[in-house]
């Protein structure tokens, strides 16, 4: 559905993709301008889980040329300026992910030794794939938690599979940012309970629209929530365009124009964490 046909009125979507937006801003500023203080990165991880879960729980799986276009803007602009042209932004994983994720779903749900087979693939593919396009396998995996939670009634182990499956998501992406990253002890901690924090409210969530939220004052205060929510993809071009721009002006020493690399990877944490 467009844009221009959604209700003004608030919906739960809005709300959680903003609150994934103002997550990812801290974690892109942590990343550009402030590289040695780890804290912008640790509260930036947690817009992660929401960002593939909401992929994996949308029934919708639109590969439109805003898409397309956004994946291929950055792709160029990461290239231009010194970041190497791999790992591939999350655009293209998104779009890996629409692509590939109710095949593969369509596999798992035939029984557990499915379930655990793939599982056990998606996690051994992690390190390699996450070189080729921003977080790697690891996407599915919470993508998939995100399906498990959307269709878990419509199977008779569809419930069991979401429990089994929560456990497995948090697990695996709180292991591997720590891998990652040089977090300390402290963050560490913060990361897990952050983690298990977000992936369990995101158990619980439901489309709701909160009738009456588009009108009047409280549309107008409410208004800041539904832009970052329903323009998330123009959002995270425009910021990343600007940003990599300040990079080049700000910090040569880091980031050099017309530098072009197929792969530009200093560290696991620049392959996994994305740019």
């Amino acid at each position: 559905m467009s844009l221009k046909h959604l209700s003004k009125d608030l919906t739960s979507y809005d709300l959680l993709k903003a609150l994934a937006v103002l997550l990812m801003l801290v974690d892109h500023t942590g990343h550009y301008f402030f590289p040695d203080d780890e804290w912008w990165r640790v509260w930036g991880r947690f817009c992660v889980p929401i960002w593939f879960f909401l992929i994996g729980y949308a029934r919708s799986r639109d590969l439109g040329p805003r898409l397309w276009g956004g994946a291929l803007i950055l792709v160029i602009a990461s290239g231009a300026s010194g970041m190497g042209f791999f790992p591939l932004n999350i655009l293209a994983t998104i779009i890996i992910l629409r692509l590939a994720l109710d095949p593969v779903m369509i596999r798992v749900m035939r029984g557990p030794q499915h379930l655990w087979q793939i599982s056990a693939i998606l996690l051994f593919l992690v390190l390699p794939s996450s070189y080729l396009f921003e977080y790697g396998t690891l996407a599915f995996v919470m993508a998939m938690y995100g399906w498990l939670v959307r269709h878990q009634m419509e199977y008779e182990f569809g419930s069991k599979y979401k429990q089994l499956f929560f456990f497995l998501a948090v697990g695996s992406f709180v292991f591997l940012q720590s891998l990652f990253f040089a977090f300390d002890p402290q963050q560490i901690m913060v990361v897990s309970g952050g983690t298990l924090l977000v992936m369990t409210a995101l158990m619980f969530f439901k489309p709701l629209t909160f009738v009456g939220t588009g009108q009047g004052v409280v549309g107008v205060l409410l208004a800041p929530f539904r832009i970052l929510g329903r323009y998330t993809l123009e959002i995270y071009v425009v910021h990343l365009l600007l940003f990599k721009a300040a990079g080049v002006m700000f910090y040569p020493e880091r980031f050099h124009l017309w530098d072009w690399h197929l792969v530009m990877v200093d560290s696991f944490e620049s392959a996994i964490s994305g740019l």
